[in-house]
């Protein structure tokens, strides 16, 4: 039996650290194996990437973060950094349980093949997807403890020509009083994208190798 043919095209539509190819996923021959793969990579991925294009938001804000003590208006500046921080961490946290289900579905799927190749494609795809994973789910942690600082942060009573902070924490190295280095922000979405993008090829490979007919 045949599927009609299966395409999910997957773009990231905005820039992010190592922007994303279109990626395609293609299934037609119908069976469990097949079926699995398409559902619960596509049901993985697809929400991953729309997180990918969430936390080029929190980049955003996060370079604002750092520079808005220059500006008159630092205080205005701030609450909107932190209104807008507030709004993307509740969108990754709502992603985040249903990306793990899919992942650990896929996973499954090791066991509706009697091949022991078309097992380990299956596996190395839901390995890579696990990775990114966990640094999407670690940077959610992050982001939303800092949203939790941001709320108690004392932002009335700061001196802006310390950039924020106070003269112990201006004796620290530059990297300390960068969020975005004291999160590691662009290293662990490098991490991301490079582990979307082998999970990816792994998925390609699988359905590539057993769910298109043989010629």
């Amino acid at each position: 039996m045949f599927l009609n043919l299966l395409a999910v095209v997957l773009t990231a539509a905005s820039p992010s650290p190592t922007p994303h190819e279109p990626k395609t996923i293609i299934t037609v021959i119908s069976s469990p194996y097949c079926k699995s793969l398409a559902e619960h990579f596509n049901g993985a991925l697809v929400p991953m990437l729309a997180n990918d294009r969430t936390l080029d938001g929190v980049g955003i804000q996060l370079d604002n973060l750092n520079t808005l003590f220059s500006q008159p208006d630092y205080v205005e500046r701030f609450l909107h950094v932190r209104d807008r921080v507030g709004h993307q961490v509740v969108q990754l946290t709502e992603s985040l349980a249903a990306i793990q289900r899919e992942i650990d579905d896929l996973r499954d799927a090791t066991r509706l093949t009697t091949d022991p190749q078309a097992a380990q494609e299956i596996h190395d795809a839901a390995g890579d997807l696990q990775t990114a994973y966990d640094k999407q789910r670690q940077l959610s942690i992050d982001v939303q403890n800092m949203y939790q600082t941001m709320l108690t942060y004392p932002i009335w009573r700061v001196h802006p020509a310390l950039g924020g902070f106070d003269p112990q924490e201006m004796a620290e190295p530059a990297d300390m009083r960068n969020v975005k280095s004291y999160l590691r922000f662009d290293g662990q979405r490098d991490v991301i994208a490079r582990n979307e993008d082998k999970a990816t090829d792994a998925a390609l490979m699988a359905a590539e190798n057993n769910c298109l007919p043989k010629k």
